[in-house]
């Protein structure tokens, strides 16, 4: 893979990129620096990519073990007093609905949140999930399963 086509599938695939950081780190600066981070490591070892159609799932499972790996040496964290009550997203949703459950599905944790996000709204297969999170099929198919139900008792609560 190129150089232009490196940048190519960075580009497809910097949504999901900034959609996986944020709902492990929440916070847009950290997940911020996780990207960028995971860009670098990426393209100093492009090499390792043996298929070039398992980009999106190869750059998914670099920026979710760099987030990881943040959290872990506990650098460039802000403190939680610090932080944003929410985390807002770049684009503006259309509908009432769907921003309510946008911020229904930030208010899970993790891993709960990143699953989810990977599921409904980056498409991915639960076995895709599994190789970026580094779990097993059956624990995203239980995460999934108990965010489903956490998302429902949510929705309940706000439209009640």
């Amino acid at each position: 893979m190129d150089r232009d086509d490196f940048c190519g599938n960075i580009r497809i695939c910097e949504r999901a990129m900034y959609s996986l950081a944020l709902s492990v780190l929440r916070n847009e600066e950290d997940a911020s620096d996780a990207i960028s981070e995971s860009v670098y490591r990426a393209y100093k070892n492009i090499d390792t990519l043996k298929n070039d159609s398992s980009f999106k799932p190869w750059i998914l499972r670099i920026v979710h073990n760099t987030a990881v790996e943040m959290i872990r040496k506990n650098e460039n964290i802000t403190p939680v007093d610090e932080l944003p009550e929410k985390a807002s997203w770049k684009e503006e949703e259309d509908t009432v609905s769907r921003l309510t459950l946008r911020e229904a599905v930030e208010s899970l944790k993790s891993p709960y949140d990143t699953v989810v996000i990977l599921f409904y709204y980056e498409n991915l297969s639960v076995s895709k999930i599994a190789q970026i999170t580094g779990t097993n099929i059956a624990a995203v198919k239980q995460q999934l399963s108990r965010a489903r139900k956490m998302l429902r008792e949510i929705l309940k609560e706000d439209f009640s």
